[in-house]
């Protein structure tokens, strides 16, 4: 395992009273890098609040990116250093973790996970003219701040046509009901898409439902949904509250299938859900069966760093940062400058680039073109169900893919 030296940096903010922690890491290898300084880029998800569970090993895959960059000679020569900060789950905290990049001159920062935190964060960077690249940020609003805003997951909009189809066209579904989380960007746009998804392919939606995240009793909700009888039901969550939708949903005696977006990742390892009640599909990012190199190369370099159960600390969400983290080095190398101008032009460039989770292209947008996978959850982990490819991407690929 190669050896990793932190320094801890504990900082209180004035004004907003948060405490946050900066974990500064300097990788180190057999190397040797240029007189030149480190090339500086941040990572921010939450290591602490209630996205802590689901947000923390993405600091892992952007570390163990560093760390495969450091090894293979760094970039332009140079070293490349990480600086881990805690967002805390919150908005506020999202915009003091961006504050604290823009200070710390970061050449680009990679995070966060949530979209509601990628909003907080993303005009503080875009002001600065430092490109941000979420990992698991689908929601439309967010590339929109800005033209150094991008993501290197799939939006909302391709993950609520996907699960709508797959509702139509897999399940067969005639009827659906959604259950959403009020005030929550990311559910209420995916509930949003699929709804209407769902009706323009003739299926008809028969209940809509809102509910706090922090809720712990969803009967209400549920009592209404039970009633309507509809095929299929929708909770664009995350996975605290949708496998406590689901358990109870399943005590209650529901058996239709409920579907979930990207948030349902986490679910493969939360203990509140039985998968044996029921079938339970969602949309994901990647899956440890995919054959590609890149993903062989992934699961090699995680079992190297972690040991044989690896796997079992990271969900199928979790490369999307390892990938972002991958991407801003590809375009560095591409654009010969670690400047934060130079690095946003390149990665608008970007086409064809084999990562992870899928073959990734920006082509001029900030929302790349990129496959996703659904899933479904059984009592012996997550099976792969299908790839579902977005219109134009084939176009994207370079070309004799």
């Amino acid at each position: 395992m190669t050896s990793i030296r932190s320094s801890f940096i504990f900082r209180i903010l004035s004004g907003a009273a948060l405490v946050l922690t900066l974990f500064a890491l300097t990788l180190h290898s057999a190397k040797s890098f240029a007189n030149e300084g480190p090339i500086l880029v941040a990572s921010i998800f939450a290591h602490t609040g209630p996205a802590a569970e689901e947000n923390t090993p993405n600091y892992r895959m952007v570390r163990l990116a560093v760390e495969r960059i450091n090894e293979t000679g760094g970039l332009l020569g140079r070293r490349l250093e990480l600086l881990e900060i805690d967002n805390q789950s919150t908005a506020l905290g999202s915009r003091e973790a961006a504050r604290d990049a823009v200070k710390a001159g970061v050449t680009a920062v990679i995070g966060p996970s949530w979209s509601s935190h990628a909003m907080a964060m993303a005009p503080v960077l875009q002001r600065a003219g430092i490109p941000m690249v979420g990992a698991t940020t689908t929601a439309p609003e967010v590339t929109q701040v800005g033209d150094f805003i991008f993501r290197i997951c799939y939006t909302n909009r391709h993950q609520a046509l996907a699960l709508a189809r797959f509702a139509v066209q897999h399940l067969k579904a005639e009827s659906a009901a959604v259950l959403s989380i009020a005030g929550e960007v990311y559910s209420e746009d995916l509930a949003e898409g699929f709804a209407e998804e769902f009706v323009r392919l003739g299926g008809e939606m028969l209940v809509s439902r809102s509910y706090l995240q922090s809720s712990m009793d969803f009967s209400r909700q549920l009592t209404d949904v039970q009633s309507a009888k509809p095929d299929v039901v929708f909770v664009p969550g995350f996975a605290r509250d949708s496998g406590l939708i689901l358990k109870q949903a399943r005590t209650m005696g529901m058996q239709m299938p409920f579907l979930g977006g990207d948030g349902w990742t986490a679910l493969e390892q939360y203990p509140h859900l039985d998968p044996a009640n029921g079938d339970n599909y969602y949309t994901s990012h990647w899956h440890p069966d995919s054959e590609q190199p890149e993903s062989l190369e992934f699961i090699r370099l995680l079992k190297k760093e972690y040991g044989p159960e690896a796997l079992s600390l990271v969900d199928s969400g979790n490369p999307c940062a390892y990938d972002a983290m991958m991407i801003v080095a590809d375009a560095i190398r591409r654009a010969g400058s670690a400047s934060p101008g130079a690095i946003r032009n390149m990665l608008l460039a970007t086409k064809g680039y084999h990562g992870v989770t899928g073959t990734i292209a920006f082509n001029g947008s900030r929302d790349p073109l990129k496959p996703l996978v659904i899933l479904q959850i059984t009592q012996s982990g997550t099976r792969y169900i299908k790839t579902d490819t977005p219109p134009g991407h084939e176009e994207s690929l370079p070309q004799g893919n």
